[in-house]
């Protein structure tokens, strides 16, 4: 009765070491698939940087030219109320009285502050996205390298109790 007893016992220790093979095959084609598809969706996001350095240089260059734009039809009109404003001095001969070269200078250094305002507030704006990314990318690193701590923290511990019970049997 032992033979056939041990014949038993020996299909059952196969069958389990292959359901376990089974098992373990498994979770690594499930891990892999992960790991693939990780690697998919991080290579279509790397493929997709220059369409976003793109967009943020034309958006820096759309701010530059509207701010350029905005100066300019500033300036010009000013160049029309000046002129306006000369031709009606030069007619009723208060020349003296309203200088249109001195109010043309004193608009021209409000056009200047303003112009200069607006290229700082777009450089803090482009300065504060630059820095926000670096600190992004500082949280996502140090996130890995606690992750990788964690892991293998993890793994450790697996692997003593897994020792600890090898030796019980």
């Amino acid at each position: 009765m032992s033979t056939k007893d041990d014949k038993i016992n020996e299909r059952t220790n196969i069958d389990y070491n292959n359901t376990l093979n089974q098992q373990q095959d498994a979770i690594n084609k499930t891990l892999d698939n992960t790991l693939h598809n990780i690697k998919r969706s991080t290579d279509e996001a790397r493929r997709e940087i220059p369409q976003y350095t793109q967009r943020i240089t034309e958006y820096q260059e759309k701010t530059i030219q509207t701010v350029k734009d905005i100066a300019s039809d500033f300036i010009e009109a000013q160049k029309q109320v000046v002129n306006s404003f000369q031709s009606q001095v030069d007619k009723s001969g208060v020349w003296d009285l309203y200088n249109p070269q001195r109010i043309a200078e004193n608009n021209a250094v409000i056009v200047n502050n303003f112009t200069s305002y607006l290229l700082n507030v777009s450089n803090l704006i482009n300065n504060t996205l630059a820095s926000n990314i670096r600190v992004y990318n500082t949280a996502l690193e140090q996130t890995r390298d606690n992750l990788k701590a964690l892991t293998k923290t993890n793994t450790n511990f697996v692997q003593s109790v897994n020792r600890q019970n090898s030796h019980k049997y």
